[in-house]
């Protein structure tokens, strides 16, 4: 699963009542800023903590991507990321309509799991009686939102069916290498690798070395690596038991 995204509300107090308008509107954060508070929770995450929805607005209503009116520039996303350093691409040119099927959806759902994140521009029904922008940051069972204006469950844990027939349009945000971290694959550890996580999961666990003698297949297994001699009766996690396992196939002859 990707990493749940800094999540921000766009009638926050800190912010809420604050402008977010062009000349003729009276419209605030908390009324029309859902755009760039999704985008806010993006750079917040992989670029720049201190970022605030504050921040996204007043950049986005400088470079002229507040729409008299309405809301946020569809063109607003690409170079918001961009000058945080953040990949960012609109996947269609159309909105779409009502289309479940459309193969747009998977290909978004893709890309999440490659590690992407993707705003998606929802219509009419369950999220807004208009237009409103989310934060899509997982797709398995369910769909995964952050809703700068809710946090109710069917806007954040979504019936997969009922997005597809709702939403309108996506961006896709490079998320890849946020997502990736820590996600360890053990059959490409090095030997030196494994030692450490090994380490690492019994310092975890709270794990002490024992004072006894060890036994001579305990101290066997301990000079081949595939344990370090602590807690000889304890019991181990799963990922210790591959680590001891990946061992045992690289001293095939033990």
């Amino acid at each position: 699963m990707n990493k749940k995204p800094v999540c921000y509300r766009q009638g926050d107090p800190r912010w809420g009542a604050k402008p977010y308008r062009v000349p003729g509107e009276t419209s605030t954060i908390a009324s029309a800023g859902c755009g760039p508070v999704c985008a806010a929770m993006v750079i917040a995450s992989l670029a720049d903590r201190s970022v605030t929805p504050e921040d996204t607005c007043a950049w986005s209503v400088r470079h002229g991507y507040k729409a008299l009116g309405q809301g946020t520039c569809y063109s607003y996303f690409q170079p918001q990321l961009a000058a945080y350093g953040i990949g960012c691409r609109q996947l269609l040119g159309d909105r779409l309509l009502n289309q479940p099927g459309h193969p747009v959806h998977e290909q978004v759902r893709a890309h999440l799991r490659e590690g992407w994140w993707a705003i998606a521009l929802m219509g009419p029904g369950t999220w807004t009686s208009g237009g409103h922008f989310v934060l899509v940051w997982d797709w398995d069972e369910r769909v995964r939102i952050l809703d700068p204006a809710s946090s109710a469950d069917n806007r954040t844990n979504s019936d997969p069916d009922t997005f597809r027939r709702e939403v309108r349009n996506y961006w896709l945000a490079d998320a890849r290498d946020h997502n990736r971290e820590d996600n360890m694959d053990i059959s490409r550890l090095t030997d030196e690798q494994i030692r450490q996580l090994l380490a690492r999961l019994q310092k975890a666990a709270g794990e002490t070395p024992v004072s006894a003698a060890l036994t001579p297949e305990l101290e066997e297994a301990t000079r081949l690596g595939i344990t370090d001699g602590t807690r000889p009766g304890a019991l181990c996690t799963r990922a210790q038991a591959a680590v001891m396992a990946l061992r045992a196939v690289k001293n095939p002859h033990t």
